[in-house]
Parts: C-alpha cells; sequence; structure tokens
C-alpha cells in the first residue's frame, strides 16, 4: 500500500474511541443511543415535535406525527432503515470502510455474504455524494483545474460489446497508447486550502459543454482560475465574474503552478489502486468519498465532523435497490 494511503488510514486508526464514534454516529444520520431510549425524536419528514408513541414494529418503538400523519421510528431515513443489523455492526462497518479495509474481510467478521458489504459500503458512499450535493462546494480565491484519467472498468460484470474490447486483468494497462476511449476522465477543481470538486462525465479530454456541467453553481465570483492551457477551460470564464490563466505560459511559469491539483490526482490514482479498481458506473460515488478523504488528510477529525453533522432533517438514506441503479455514471 502506498505512504499516503498509509499515512491516511494510519491518522484514523489514531483517532481516540469518542471522536471516531461521534463520525460514525454522524455517518449513521441517529443519535446516540441513550437519547433514542428516553426522547421524542422530531418528524424526519416535517421536521414536527407534535409526535406520540404509536406501538412497536419488529421489537422498535413506533411514533405517529400529529401534523404530517407519517408514522416512522428512531432509524427512518437513516443508513440502518430496512436493515437487519444492529447499530453496534454499522458503526464497525463504517470503521471499516475509513480504514480501507476490504469488503471480503469486513463480511468474514461480521458473518453476512459479500454482496450484503458490497450493498452496505454503497449505501455509504451515496450518503457522502448526496451529503456535497447538498453543501454545495464554493471555489474561490485561487483555484486549480485539471483532470486526470483512469482506465475505465467493468468490475463485476462482463464488457459489453461496445467498449470494443477484450476483459483486463487487474493491474493491466491500456491497449491502446495515449489518452483513448479506454480512460475516463476525472474532472477536478480544488481551491488552495480549501474545498473540492471531482466528478466524471466523459471519456478522453473534456468538452466545454462538459466543464460547464460540471462546474457550473460551483465558482465564486472574482476567482482566479489556473489550468494547463486545455481551451476548454476557457468557458469558465463565462459562469462567473473570473479569470483563467494558463500557467504553461512563459510570463507565468515562475507564479503559477497546479502543485495542489496534481496531488489531488496522486492521491486519486493510488485509492483506486489500492481498491483494485472502481466499476465505471460507481466511479463518482468513489469520487465523492476520495474528496472528503483528501480535504480531512490533515485535519480529519474537525473536517470531516464538520462535514457530516448538521445534516438537519435531509434524508441520506437508500435502499439496497438504489444501489444498483441511483446516479449512475454512463459514458
Amino acid at each position: 500500500m502506498n505512504e499516503k494511503i498509509k499515512t491516511l488510514f494510519d491518522c484514523i486508526k489514531n483517532m481516540c474511541k469518542s471522536d471516531l464514534d461521534r463520525i460514525i454516529n454522524f455517518v449513521l444520520g441517529i443519535v446516540s443511543v441513550n437519547q433514542q431510549l428516553t426522547d421524542r425524536p422530531g418528524c424526519p419528514h416535517c421536521a414536527s415535535s407534535r409526535v406520540i408513541k404509536y406501538g412497536h414494529k419488529n421489537g422498535k418503538q413506533r411514533f405517529f406525527c400529529k401534523n404530517c400523519t407519517h408514522t416512522f421510528m428512531h432509524i427512518t431515513n437513516t443508513l440502518m432503515a430496512n436493515s437487519h443489523y444492529s447499530q453496534v455492526i454499522w458503526a464497525d462497518f463504517i470503521r471499516d470502510t475509513l480504514y480501507g479495509e476490504p469488503l471480503d474481510n469486513s463480511a468474514e467478521k461480521f458473518g453476512f455474504s459479500h454482496q450484503t458489504a458490497f450493498n452496505m459500503r454503497h449505501k455509504v458512499l451515496m450518503a457522502l455524494q448526496n451529503l456535497l450535493k447538498q453543501k454545495s462546494v464554493l471555489l474561490s480565491g485561487i483555484v486549480e483545474f485539471d483532470e486526470t484519467f483512469v482506465l475505465d472498468c467493468y468490475k463485476g460484470a462482463p464488457v459489453p460489446e461496445c467498449a470494443e474490447r477484450n476483459a483486463r486483468k487487474h493491474g493491466a494497462k491500456a491497449a491502446k497508447r495515449g489518452i483513448s476511449n479506454e480512460y475516463v476522465a476525472i474532472c477536478t477543481g480544488i481551491q488552495r486550502n480549501g474545498g473540492i470538486v471531482a466528478e466524471t462525465v466523459n471519456r478522453a479530454k473534456p468538452l466545454a459543454e462538459e466543464l460547464n456541467a460540471v462546474f457550473r453553481g460551483h465558482i465564486a465570483e472574482d476567482t482566479l482560475i489556473l489550468t494547463d492551457g486545455l481551451r476548454s477551460y476557457n468557458v469558465l470564464e463565462t459562469l462567473t465574474n473570473c479569470k483563467v490563466i494558463n500557467v504553461n505560459h512563459e510570463e507565468c511559469k515562475e507564479m503559477f503552478n497546479l502543485n495542489t491539483v496534481n496531488s489531488l490526482h496522486s492521491y486519486i490514482k493510488e485509492t483506486y489502486n489500492h481498491y483494485r479498481g472502481v466499476a465505471t458506473k460507481y466511479i463518482n460515488r468513489y469520487n465523492a468519498l476520495f474528496s472528503i478523504a483528501f480535504r480531512c488528510a490533515k485535519d480529519l477529525k474537525n473536517t470531516l465532523f464538520a462535514a457530516l453533522c448538521n445534516s438537519g432533517q435531509t434524508c441520506y438514506w437508500h435502499s439496497v435497490k438504489d444501489v444498483r441503479s441511483y446516479q449512475l455514471v454512463t459514458l
């Protein structure tokens, strides 16, 4: 495992138990067990406090909201909804995800199948993806934009005929030289000492329309945009009152660089290698995870805690059906 990946996972493992438990509770989107036993929660559908106890379901307390007439339980709209497993198992599973444990190791430890572990991990990834959409990143100041490329992957499924290639083994290289349709682009924008936007919308070099779709609403006024000279990035000037600079121009080389975004790209590729590839249709879910992880590498405890708390009544819960269909990447 690469040293940078080791550093991140060691940082998480060295966190004190109370900080790690707080992060896990916010990922789960629920309050502590003691609060669940004594308090009447607000309605997760309308936030009303006009709630009464309404019997039990599967041995768990059920509530009725007099305002919207919905029934709910403590775990409604959380990752534990419609799950057979307890909060303890979910908390340990999320801890394994943060530690970078392989799915099969977690499945064996908890005694469930690989498919169940797969579904649970993707429920966590979809929740993080929704979190980034709800708390949209606004890039400002000096922002570096560039794209990086990873091999397309049909992990867990046969290679379709439209791919026009044979299946590859893990670690194999592309059949064609250079950037080809075997690669997918991850368009990235990163503010120095700030937020990250990372999304996949295309293969090969991104077009102006695709960059417009990725970064619209994520760039503040008077932002200084640094690029490697790809003309498609000039479209960003039309989004807000900002200036695009090509760092490869002779007069700019000594003043500007793309070191921050290049560091992000190295981290993404190293982490993809750690996971031995990621299915292309799920790539944006992992982009959300890696964006948060890279942002939190220097101060994981405070940044990740701030990112996942104060979610209010927002629902980050997804069903098993969503794992197979929710916001998949189609290229």
